[in-house]
């Protein structure tokens, strides 16, 4: 499991409703930032709900990634942002001549990669408005796979022309 940032909305349901010390999928790894993590619990309510992330703090499911970038093995690669909240994280899976990224709130419908404004509610919102400019003409040039975690109507955008 990829978690851009811990944020409700991305992390709710990553233990067990009857037990928050267990991951919802306990045969999953589970890929986050290290400072993410640490923030949520320092930071908590309104934006991060603690006692959900319990079960990331103490299993050996849970791989904390606390580099700016790397890889996660041959084909899955990631990249710190700090744009839609500090610790974001970007991930782009790569496998023989396609790319799919996942850029979480920090590329989180179509139309905000078609479109440049800053939105109030980023950590550093002219940094996220760069971010997906940059990444909208790459994956044009590159024939990008995008997905999009708060787009109802284009979750999934291939790029195939």
């Amino acid at each position: 499991m990829l978690l851009t940032h811990l944020h409700k909305d991305h992390a709710g349901g990553v233990s067990e409703d009857s037990d928050h010390n267990k991951l919802s999928f306990p045969n999953a790894s589970y890929y986050l930032q290290e400072k993410e993590l640490k923030l949520a619990f320092e930071k908590g309510m309104p934006s991060f709900i603690p006692d959900e992330l319990e079960a990331l703090k103490n299993s050996n499911k849970v791989v904390l990634l606390n580099k700016d970038t790397g890889n996660i093995d041959n084909d899955i690669s990631y990249q710190l942002t700090a744009a839609h909240s500090p610790y974001h994280q970007v991930f782009w899976i790569k496998e023989e001549d396609e790319t799919i990224f996942f850029g979480g709130d920090d590329a989180p419908q179509l139309q905000q990669m078609k479109h440049r404004f800053v939105a109030k509610y980023d950590f550093d919102g002219k940094k996220a408005m760069e971010l997906r400019r940059k990444w909208w003409e790459q994956g044009q040039k590159e024939k990008w796979t995008f997905l999009f975690y708060h787009d109802i109507t284009t979750p999934i955008y291939a790029n195939k022309d």
